[in-house]
Formats: structure tokens, C-alpha cells, sequence
């Protein structure tokens, strides 16, 4: 029965976060920010589900990974984790808004490659982080794994649906 309680969260949480990641993108791409040389509307709002899709997976896997490991407060760890990898990539727009997109366009490249390595460091890391008396959910390592794989299917499936119904015919 836990594992289907696991799995079940894992698809609601990774729904919402793929509904909420296409509004976002939405949003961003109607009536994002724009300046001389540069703009996040239209096409320019690919920064979205490019960046802060994969923040969003490193927190779900991080989340996931931390809760196999037994530490107590692994929604707060998948928080975090998230929070890191969305500050990459708010990193990487400021950079483009106050260098230009000349001077400041390898600086951001190379920030959002990190944000994709995030995905898989984050997770990693999250495998060290110990508090004394923990014990790792022997058994459950398949299931854990499986509730990553369904939460990442769920943020995609659901960005790309919700996308049908923001911006049908485009």
C-alpha cells in the first residue's frame, strides 16, 4: 500500500508542477520582460520549461532520493534542491539583462549546462545526507525508482497537455 501512495503523490505532485511550469511559460512568453537585443517573449520563453523544467525534476528526484535514504525532512531537502536549480537559471537571465545578449551570452550558456547537470548531482548528493539513527527503506529502492520515473512522466505529459489548452493552434 505505500508504494501506491508514493507513486500516487508522485504523479498529482509532478501534474501540477507540469501544469504549473506551461503557465509559467505561458505567462513569460506574453508578457515576459524584453529589452534592447533581448527578450524572453515568444520563443525566448524556451528559458522556462528548458530551466526551470529540470530544477523542477531535481527537486521531485531529490525529494524522492532523500525519502529512500530516511531523512526526516526530505520534502524540504527536494525543496531546496529545486530552489538551487531555479536560481541557476534566474542566474542565467540576469546575466543577459544587465551584460546583453553579446557579452553576456556564453556566461549564460554555461549556467544553463550546470542546470542540467543539477538534475543529476542534486539526486546524488542527496544520498550522503545522514542524521545518526537513520535507516534506508530496505526493499523499496524499486519502488522509489519507479515513483521518479511516473513523477517525471507526470511533469511532462501534464506540460504538454495544459499546453494544448493555454495556446491551442500554436
Amino acid at each position: 500500500m505505500k508504494f501506491f501512495a508514493l507513486l500516487g503523490w508522485a504523479i498529482v505532485i509532478g501534474l501540477v508542477a507540469g501544469v504549473a511550469l506551461d503557465l509559467v511559460a505561458f505567462l513569460v512568453a506574453r508578457y515576459g520582460p524584453q529589452a534592447d537585443g533581448w527578450s524572453l517573449r515568444g520563443n525566448g520563453a524556451l528559458v522556462v520549461p528548458i530551466g526551470l523544467g529540470p530544477a523542477i525534476l531535481a527537486g521531485g528526484w531529490t525529494a524522492l532520493t532523500a525519502r529512500y535514504r530516511g531523512y526526516p525532512r526530505w520534502a524540504v531537502l527536494g525543496v531546496a534542491a529545486g530552489l538551487v536549480g531555479t536560481g541557476l537559471v534566474i542566474a542565467s537571465v540576469l546575466i543577459l539583462v544587465f551584460f546583453g545578449s553579446d557579452a553576456g551570452a556564453a556566461s549564460s550558456n554555461v549556467l544553463t549546462l550546470l542546470i542540467l547537470v543539477w538534475v543529476v548531482i542534486a539526486p546524488w548528493l542527496a544520498r550522503f545526507v545522514r542524521t545518526p539513527g537513520q535507516q534506508v527503506r530496505r526493499g523499496e529502492l524499486g519502488g522509489h525508482v519507479i515513483a521518479g520515473v511516473f513523477f517525471a512522466v507526470a511533469v511532462f505529459a501534464a506540460f504538454a497537455a495544459s499546453g494544448l489548452v493555454l495556446a491551442p493552434g500554436s
